[in-house]
């Protein structure tokens, strides 16, 4: 027996700690955390799922996280079946060549099984930030911005002329950030706002849609609007206008010269892919909607409600769930074309909403959106 599950339990009763209290400080469900102490891995989805749940229940415990991860794949690699071939004897073979067809064997599976880690790792682990990242300075342009930061990386803010910037200073039971006007800490699913003028009136709202307590290399998704809608309307104006201006220019202009970025870090990237679908026709004002979901095969999937409640766990063939919302809703699939959904208005009204293809790691999101007409429209937006 390994040493994962035995060292897992005796550091965590080491500390005085119950299941239920490690469950809700590091948002691994109590089933994920008694199941790695038991070595009982088959209750994962796949062994992205628990490398990435060891790991953190790991660096909680203080525990060296490399290591254990290590003894579980040396650990997965020897319950990997011998080939067929390997069985058959052979006719009077030389010594040296057994040894060689033997470690030739060994290799290619080793070999095997690390590709194959690698590449679930990239799509189904928590994404983590590379060794000696660059901090990186993004701006908004538009109305908002949403897209997951790591500690050092900073946004500009433009208030009038000014130019402001917001720093992530730190992520450990909460995600700090400093500004000009100070510190603001925030948890999960909390919301601050930012008055950078001084003036008495909040230019800003900012809100964390997700991050992992005292895991800083995961990063933290961060939401920031303009509080006022008006101003919202004018930056959303100015940067169509600017992305016109930009369409009209000639090809030798740089589109990062008008906004220069550091060189250390790689040019910002948008939050989202950009491909949005009108799910119902605009309205006078948002209500609330329900989201239905039919599982045709296995699936792992995430919803997160008004960016506030949250679920995630692992759905198999003919399990159904409902989703009610009042303006958001954000679904994280592992395997898209497994999940059937639904969208239900009042009145009677649903349509579906198509996921993605088999496979296929997609994340979208459900939302009212305000149209230039100043109604309201039901859109789903594909989010990186």
């Amino acid at each position: 027996m390994s040493p994962i599950g035995e060292a897992l339990r005796a550091a965590r009763e080491h500390k005085g700690l119950g299941l239920d209290r490690v469950a809700e400080e590091t948002n691994i469900a109590k089933r994920y955390l008694a199941a790695l102490e038991a070595e009982d891995f088959g209750v994962f989805p796949g062994d992205p799922y628990a490398i990435g749940f060891l790991r953190n229940y790991a660096e909680y415990l203080g525990l060296p996280a490399d290591e254990l991860v290590a003894a579980f794949k040396n650990m997965r690699i020897q319950e990997q079946p011998m080939p067929i071939q390997e069985l058959i004897p052979k006719r009077r073979p030389a010594p040296l060549a057994i040894g060689a067809a033997a470690a030739l064997g060994l290799a290619l599976i080793g070999l095997g099984v690390f590709l194959f880690f690698g590449r679930r790792n990239a799509k189904e682990e928590t994404e983590i930030a590379p060794e000696n990242r660059a901090p990186v300075e993004y701006r908004l342009e538009g109305a908002s911005f949403e897209r997951r930061l790591y500690e050092g990386d900073s946004l500009i803010l433009p208030v009038g002329t000014e130019r402001y910037k917001l720093l992530l200073a730190r992520i450990d039971d909460a995600v700090t950030f400093e500004s000009p006007i100070g510190k603001n800490r925030l948890l999960l699913g909390e919301e601050g706002t930012l008055d950078l003028d001084k003036n008495g009136q909040p230019e800003f709202k900012l809100l964390v849609t997700d991050f992992a307590k005292r895991a800083p290399l995961t990063g933290a998704v961060i939401r920031i609007e303009y509080a006022d809608p008006a101003l919202a309307a004018a930056a959303q104006a100015a940067a169509q206008a600017a992305g016109a201006a930009n369409a009209q220019a000639p090809q030798t202009a740089s589109a990062t010269a008008a906004q220069p970025a550091p060189q250390t870090a790689p040019a910002p990237e948008p939050p989202s892919s950009g491909k949005s679908t009108l799910i119902f026709e605009a309205t006078k004002s948002p209500y609330p909607f329900v989201v239905s979901v039919t599982f045709r095969g296995p699936c792992m999937f995430r919803y997160e409600i008004d960016r506030r409640d949250r679920d995630e766990r692992y759905y198999h063939k003919g399990e159904t769930i409902t989703i009610n919302a009042n303006n958001a809703v954000k679904l994280w699939a592992s395997n898209a074309q497994s999940a059937k959904v639904t969208i239900q208005a009042s009145g009677g009204k649903s349509a579906d909403l198509d996921l993605g293809g088999s496979g296929e790691v997609t994340v979208k999101r459900v939302a009212w959106a305000q149209t230039e007409s100043g109604s309201y429209a039901l859109s789903a937006i594909d989010v990186d």
